[in-house]
């Protein structure tokens, strides 16, 4: 049986927007530049992981509170990516991991009608570090790893996937977080430009 692991903002619902503007006012606020702050979020971590990078882990809670309460409180505002619903029509076993908290991913997900196509959810608040809890994952459920494919939109995601070693697939939508070129520099798998279209590889 294929399990597709599916990433959640920029795949499944377009959030970048409230992302990014959250990370940059409160960032801004102690003092890094936007391009500062840009440059850090590309490289795909969750928030703790954001902080820590730029060196501030003495404030990390504090911080990551304002960021998370900023972003919990546009919820309303994510829409589904296009095309979103074609994947309940895909079989294989449909599991969401994502570097965002449950409190974020679960509301939306039901709001838009959308929490019965995975079998099972992951928000940060389930791992520390993804890359090691998709490995802990396939492992424990022991999955082949040539059934697996990883689905997202960003370099981040196709890095994670070689370092898994499973198969990438990037939805190089307008929903997307990288653009198509940063994307296609990582030399993932499979480049589509819907999720509609991966029923033409899975």
């Amino acid at each position: 049986m294929k399990l597709l692991i599916f990433d959640f903002d920029g795949t499944i619902v377009d959030s970048k927007a409230v992302w990014y503007k959250a990370l940059e006012k409160h960032l801004g606020n102690l003092g890094l530049g936007k391009k500062e702050v840009d440059n850090i979020i590309d490289l795909g971590y969750n928030v703790s992981e954001n902080l820590e990078e730029l060196g501030l882990t003495k404030i990390e809670n504090v911080v990551k509170m304002r960021i998370m309460s900023d972003v919990l409180r546009q919820v309303d505002k994510v829409k589904k990516c296009k095309d979103v619903d074609s994947i309940k029509n895909l079989t294989g076993k449909k599991v969401l991991i994502s570097n965002s908290v449950s409190g974020f991913i679960l509301p939306i997900l039901e709001r838009l009608k959308l929490k019965n196509c995975f079998q099972e959810i992951y928000g940060a608040d389930s791992f520390e570090d993804k890359e090691e809890f998709v490995k802990k994952y396939l492992k424990e459920k022991k999955i082949s790893k040539k059934d697996v494919y990883y689905i997202g939109d960003r370099k981040a995601d196709v890095i994670l996937a070689r370092k898994v070693g499973v198969k990438s697939i990037i939805i190089s939508g307008k929903c997307a977080w990288d653009s198509r070129k940063e994307v296609l520099s990582t030399s993932p798998d499979y480049v589509l430009d819907s999720l509609k279209d991966l029923k033409k590889i899975i």
